[in-house]
């Protein structure tokens, strides 16, 4: 009687832990999926396989390749915003170093801050897509270097045929 006691009383407290408030539950499933990807990610970073790790978590791996992938691309996404603000600030402290030679006209001043600007606008995004410019003709011009580059390739071959015919030195140059 004492262990169905005991077992009444598990149950109970087992279904305290479920919340009653959706959201609460959304949240409760947010934070078990993070910790769940969070030691998927370290037994990775361990040296386990996914394989090992699934049989571990009692989960399959495509689920466990998931997991390290999410965990992996939020830890990137995470500290990508610091370093850029950090490599803009170094930017920041350099371009002030040079700017006063850069408006007195210093060749070399004006120089580095373009390059400082350049990779400004990369590292942030600011640059365009590259634009390609494509001729309404490229096929025909593609077509005609083809067409050049096989006369070219046949007319070494046929010469090289009339050259193993004739035997060398028997032809007209």
């Amino acid at each position: 009687m004492l262990a169905a006691a005991e077992r009444v009383e598990e149950v109970k407290a087992t279904l305290e832990l479920v919340p009653n408030d959706p959201d609460e539950a959304r949240r409760v499933a947010a934070r078990q999926a993070e910790g769940q990807a969070i030691e998927a990610l370290a037994l990775r970073m361990a040296g386990l396989s996914y394989d090992q790790i699934a049989e571990r978590m009692g989960v399959d791996v495509v689920n466990v390749q998931k997991l390290v992938e999410r965990q992996v691309t939020r830890a990137r996404n995470t500290l990508s915003e610091p370093m850029r603000d950090l490599e803009n600030s170094r930017l920041d402290r350099v371009q002030a170093a040079i700017w006063p030679d850069a408006l007195k006209g210093d060749p070399t001043a004006v120089g580095l801050f373009l390059q400082i600007s350049a990779r400004r606008a990369r590292m942030n995004g600011l640059d365009a897509p590259k634009q390609i410019a494509l001729s309404a003709n490229v096929r025909v011009e593609m077509q005609q270097a083809l067409a050049d580059l096989r006369s070219v390739v046949l007319g070494e071959v046929v010469s090289e045929a009339l050259d193993e015919r004739d035997g060398p030195g028997d032809r007209d140059g």
